[in-house]
């Protein structure tokens, strides 16, 4: 007996050893893929990988405020942006669930403001982004609005309220359009009588123990080992980002690793809400479009496949920030990536640690990086037109939906638009009618008393010239 047990402590030991030397080599293997950004001069990520639930690794690389000379950690607090949108989602579920409103409400049942489209449009079709609503980020672009200006929630429904038209039929298409999730977080406020962080707060949170989340819906609030947001200068360096920003719903959740992985674990071992495992499953099931077509985006989460294994997940990025959470349900593994600069590595960063992890579970090769696409831009006309002909363009024009003005002038052999403050950009014929801007990728289409204005999906916005004075 005495020798068995030797034995079998032998053996014990020696596992111990071999799974400690793999987490190490796993721990080193993942420093590799943050090796740029463990720096003391640079902003950088925070990283939490869990099994089962539980945390196997959690580490910070680079600075959480360069400022102050604050390195990130595991307890940072990052501004998450889109990855937000599944506290969104499941707000709404929660609602549902105590029989207060129905996904399949048409929207206009509580946000009136919004304009009547002679089509309905639910709150799936918000949550599934097949809404057709315009996307309020891009609509505010137009107008000349950046990332710095003050946007209150009053003035984004006023903006969202003034859109004459959709993108397209409710239901028809698949349109990311963050304006959706605005509206849901002010459905939420409107059905539940509290403000949405305070609604997010009691009912998904505190519950789970996410103790260091927060919506930002004030600028002032004070947060404790918050991480600046920080940006790539052209020169080379970084600057600070510091959002005005204050709409919540599509993004600006503040959170760390720590309580993502908390949340990670409510997919495994559900407990929010009356029925957990239904809640789970509503949130996970996929969109499906007018045709029957269904789409790989359920509700604030995107679901799809990762060399051959299933998984869910959602990617944030403003000018700050840059987040993404991947989960591999069958293997109950998952990894949150948030780093605090804008354009940075997370979701690269995510499926690299899922690389490292999941050896030998993947039934299909490593993926090749998808290629950027570049916007379509169209070839000039063949004949430009003359100053003469450019100078009859010239002056001001108004869009209601837009509340913008735009200033043509003829510099030189150009004609420029200005809109707001922003620095002058060139537009050039693509025929006779039509200029476009490669700068701010968005056409002019002359005709009548003005033009209209279009950029990807956002088409037919009318500007008409002012008068004269």
């Amino acid at each position: 007996m005495r020798t068995t047990n030797l034995a079998t402590a032998v053996a014990a030991t020696i596992l111990c050893a071999n799974v400690a030397a793999a987490d190490v080599d796993r721990t080193q293997r993942v420093d590799q893929v943050f090796k740029d950004w463990a720096r003391t001069d640079g902003p950088g990520c925070a990283v939490e990988v869990s099994q089962d639930g539980n945390i196997v690794l959690e580490r910070g690389y680079g600075m959480a405020d360069l400022e102050q000379g604050v390195a990130v950690r595991p307890d940072t607090v990052f501004n998450i942006a889109s990855l937000s949108k599944q506290f969104t989602a499941v707000s709404l579920l929660l609602l549902q669930e105590q029989g207060k409103l129905s996904l399949d409400d048409d929207v206009r049942k509580y946000v009136s403001e919004l304009p009547d489209y002679g089509k309905r449009i639910t709150l799936r079709h918000l949550a599934n982004h097949t809404s057709g609503i315009r996307d309020l980020p891009s609509v505010l672009a137009l107008a000349g609005w950046n990332w710095l200006d003050a946007v209150p929630p009053q003035y984004a429904i006023d903006v969202i309220a003034r859109q004459k038209h959709l993108n397209f039929e409710p239901g028809s298409k698949y349109s990311y359009s963050n304006s959706g999730y605005y509206l849901m977080a002010v459905v939420v406020e409107r059905v539940s009588g509290q403000r949405f962080s305070e609604f997010t707060r009691d009912h998904i949170f505190q519950p789970l123990g996410m103790l260091h989340s927060r919506f930002y819906d004030d600028r002032r609030m004070i947060m404790k080992n918050r991480a600046i947001g920080h940006v790539k200068l052209p020169g080379g360096g970084f600057g600070v980002w510091r959002p005005t920003y204050e709409i919540v719903g599509d993004g600006a959740l503040l959170t760390t690793v720590q309580d993502m992985a908390l949340w990670d674990r409510n997919f495994l071992y559900p407990k929010l809400g009356r029925n957990p495992q239904q809640l789970i499953a509503d949130m996970t099931h996929v969109g499906t479009l007018n045709d029957g077509k269904k789409l790989d985006y359920a509700l604030g989460l995107v679901i799809e496949d990762y060399r051959g294994l299933p998984t869910v997940g959602h990617g944030g990025s403003v000018p700050g920030y840059n987040t993404f959470m991947l989960r591999f349900p069958e293997q109950k593994f998952a990894t949150t990536i948030l780093c605090n600069v804008g354009g940075g590595p997370a979701r690269v960063a995510a499926k690299a640690i899922a690389d490292i992890y999941l050896e030998g579970k993947f039934t299909e090769g490593p993926q090749p990086p998808k290629p950027r696409e570049e916007p379509n831009v169209p070839p000039p006309a063949d004949r430009q037109p003359t100053v003469a002909e450019l100078k009859k363009l010239a002056g001001s024009y108004y869009s209601g939906e837009l509340d913008a003005k735009y200033t043509l002038k003829v510099v030189g052999e150009q004609l420029q638009a200005v809109v707001g403050y922003e620095a002058p950009f060139a537009l050039y014929a693509v025929d006779g009618r039509r200029f476009y801007s490669k700068q701010h990728d968005v056409t002019l289409t002359f005709g009548g008393k003005g033009f209209e204005l279009g950029a990807d999906e956002l088409q037919g916005i009318k500007f008409e010239r002012a008068a004269r004075r």
